[in-house]
């Protein structure tokens, strides 16, 4: 293996193991049926994401290279590439739901949502799918691509990754959000930008806490 390659994997290796690992163990433990903090601190949760995104940062800058380089660059059509984006896996969804109505089975361990919105609670919301999207999708994607140069295993490694971490969900309502991961993934396969990505995972996210508030 090349040195760009060798410096690349050890890069995403250790990227994915400070910031994701101790999330999907964290989901397995609940999903095992660990019980879960009955007091969400989304301070930490938001410095956490943050530290996330900048070691992310600082990476990429290391190897001379930046977020435009992973897909992250704003365009104009961005927000049309997200209304598409939103009315396909609307869709999606719904042919989903049609064959296996289990997928409406309510999400596990998301009390911690239900709880009144403050100034950390709606950062959280408005960093989060940045956190996840970049890290998860855009970076791991662009690496693996890279490094293996199949598509189809890229964009099937960035679905199991981020469907694992929320396992803590249950295992209906996790492959009911892979789903939707799945279709992200393909996307950004296809398109190489992950604006629009963002843009519905974050307006997704809003539709669920408004949900959660109203059950």
């Amino acid at each position: 293996m090349k040195t760009e390659a060798k410096i690349r994997l050890l890069s995403l290796v250790g990227i994915l193991f400070i910031t994701i690992f101790p999330l999907i163990v964290n989901s397995i433990y609940l999903f095992a049926g660990g019980k879960s903090s009955s007091h969400p601190n989304f301070i930490y949760s938001l410095l956490w994401e943050a530290l996330s995104l900048s070691l992310l940062y600082f990476v990429l800058h290391k190897q001379g290279r930046s977020l435009k380089d992973i897909g992250f660059e704003f365009r104009k059509t961005d927000i049309f590439h997200g209304l598409l984006l939103y009315l396909a896996l609307y869709f999606v969804v719904i042919i989903a739901i049609t064959i296996s109505p289990s997928f409406l089975q309510a999400p596990q361990n998301v009390d911690f949502l239900r709880t009144k919105m403050t100034v950390s609670y709606l950062a959280f919301i408005v960093i989060n799918p940045f956190f996840e999207e970049l890290i998860v999708r855009a970076y791991t994607m662009t690496e693996l691509n890279f490094l293996i140069k199949k598509e189809e295993l890229t964009v099937l490694a960035s679905t199991i990754i981020q469907t694992s971490y929320h396992l803590y969900q249950g295992l209906i309502p996790a492959l009911y959000t892979g789903i939707i991961f799945f279709v992200f993934s393909i996307y950004f396969a296809k398109t190489r930008k992950i604006v629009p990505v963002i843009l519905v995972h974050l307006l997704m996210d809003l539709t669920a806490i408004s949900q959660l508030g109203k059950s």
